[in-house]
């Protein structure tokens, strides 16, 4: 069994959990209208931990720690669910959720048993060094490109106040230049690696 991987997969969770958290947490001159630089970036850095795609790739990364594909894509149901039980639970411990918040938030729990799975053993199968491999290391970047457009960020209504404005298209381009970094970095790796195999092959003949 690979502790290491596993301590690391709770670590992640809880820290995504508790990061998330925070960004929820508003003061009264942001709520008065007083702090508005303040409020964009709260709401920036809220958008951002909060994205489909950054939770989406708490699973990848947990099905990679883990590396067998059976716990890889245990690894990514536990890291969905220990996400939310850390941040709805210790939100109900500070007074920011009632009880309330587990059957309005069910939807979420559910969502991480199915979807954390099929995660997970992307994870797992992104350190092959084969297309598959590729293709599964894509699996993020490209969610990162696709999820400000699918989500509307960059067609935030004029009526909604500018920090929220701010925070849409803020959160929009660092999604997106982190996706297509990230997409330009898996390609160039996969083109290395064949090359470098050619190399060696040719060395050892």
């Amino acid at each position: 069994m690979n502790r290491r991987g596993w301590s690391r997969v709770v670590v992640a969770a809880s820290v995504l959990a508790l990061v998330s958290l925070a960004s929820n947490v508003t003061t009264s001159s942001q709520f008065e209208g007083k702090a508005d630089i303040l409020l964009a970036g709260r709401l920036t850095v809220g958008q951002l931990v909060n994205a489909g795609t950054v939770w989406a790739g708490l699973a990848v990364v947990s099905g990679w720690l883990v590396r067998r594909p059976a716990p890889a894509a245990a690894a990514g149901v536990v890291a969905l669910l220990t996400a939310c039980v850390v941040h709805y639970g210790v939100g109900m411990a500070f007074g920011m959720f009632d009880l309330n918040v587990w059957a309005a938030n069910v939807h979420w729990l559910l969502a991480a048993m199915v979807v954390g799975g099929p995660l997970g053993l992307m994870g797992a199968t992104a350190r092959r060094l084969d297309p598959w491999g590729v293709a599964a290391r894509l699996v993020v970047p490209v969610g990162a490109v696709l999820e400000p457009f699918v989500v509307g960020r960059f067609t935030t209504p004029a009526i909604l106040p500018w920090p929220t404005r701010v925070a849409h298209i803020v959160s929009g381009l660092v999604l997106l230049t982190a996706g297509v970094v990230g997409c330009l970095r898996v390609l160039a790796a996969g083109r290395r690696r064949p090359a470098v195999h050619e190399r060696r092959a040719t060395a050892e003949s």
